[in-house]
């Protein structure tokens, strides 16, 4: 079996560009060459590695050789930006920038991870891509080859992927006081909660729902506005739009400055972990370094988790 760096790179432009001409164009080919190497890749390992699809995706094969693809492409260009050094040139200085796809949750880009990737771009010659989605769905984005790494809450550990645990991120369900007295005068009683308006990031929070289910002790449907940005999430919660389990480092001072309040005495622990491929690769050894270091300062710390309350 061989498999040509021209296919692997290829493959990588249909995907990321979803479609043939998205990657002849990407690649300056004409979309009849990308069919060819497409093909000529497929026969090499024997097996469909693109289902032809509006956008195009990769099947299960293919995702293998994509995660290939990634990973071929960070060493290469750590190794020519080694050889040829870093440019000094404003004119050279994104060429001669390494490509970092990751994958990182809302909140922990909000708290805590956006000045870990603000250190990387100024220690290393990176350029990083973040593709965002909840800490539970981001494994799939290294299933798929899409990054190198990425911040889940998924704890098994990704075949060819080290997995180090980041600590957890505490969530505290609050309101203002003037909806607390509106809503929930008596406590949150599963009779208030069905009433009380409630903020979810979108329809696959089940860290609010997880909330929601522990304080009612039974099934409710409370009427619910969606608010996908983390901090227009805790904005909302903040202006009283409704109540919501905010981070604990977010909502801080608002809870100092008595703009808003806990709505009951219970917190939820959200364990992290950064999973990343088990490459021979400084910048990503760079970049986890620095990861779990930022984590320690900012999240609670694995040895000290204690059970929700």
């Amino acid at each position: 079996m061989e498999i040509s760096q021209e296919g692997l790179q290829t493959l990588a432009a249909v995907l990321s560009e979803g479609t043939f001409d998205g990657a002849a164009s990407v690649l300056h080919i004409t979309p009849s060459a990308v069919s060819q190497r497409i093909k000529a890749l497929e026969t090499s390992v024997g097996r469909v590695v693109v289902r032809r699809t509006k956008p195009a995706t990769a099947t299960p094969d293919g995702e293998v050789l994509v995660r290939l693809a990634k990973q071929w492409e960070l060493l290469i260009d750590e190794a020519r930006v080694e050889l040829l050094g870093r440019s000094t040139s404003d004119d050279d200085a994104d060429e001669s920038r390494i490509h970092l796809p990751i994958a990182a949750n809302a909140d922990s880009l909000a708290t805590w991870f956006l000045p870990v990737i603000a250190e990387m771009h100024h220690a290393h010659p990176v350029a990083i891509e973040v593709l965002r989605d909840d800490e539970s769905q981001n494994s799939r984005f290294l299933r798929s080859g899409e990054v190198l790494g990425a911040i889940t809450s998924d704890p098994l550990g990704i075949r060819g992927c080290t997995i180090a645990p980041l600590g957890s991120m505490r969530y505290l369900p609050v309101a203002t006081t003037d909806f607390v007295a509106r809503w929930l005068p008596d406590g949150p009683s599963a009779t208030a909660l069905s009433r009380a308006p409630m903020v979810l990031f979108d329809r696959n929070d089940y860290i609010q729902r997880n909330v929601l289910t522990a304080l009612a002790e039974q099934p409710v449907t409370p009427p619910i506005t969606y608010v996908p940005s983390s901090t227009e999430f805790y904005r909302a919660v903040e202006l009283g739009i409704g109540w919501g389990a905010v981070p604990e480092a977010q909502i801080a001072p608002a809870l100092e400055a008595g703009r808003v309040i806990r709505i009951v005495d219970h917190h939820v622990d959200v364990p992290l972990f950064w999973q990343y491929w088990k490459l021979s690769s400084p910048i990503l050894d760079a970049l986890t370094e620095l990861t779990v270091a930022a984590a320690a300062d900012h999240l609670v710390p694995p040895a000290r988790i204690s059970p929700s309350q």
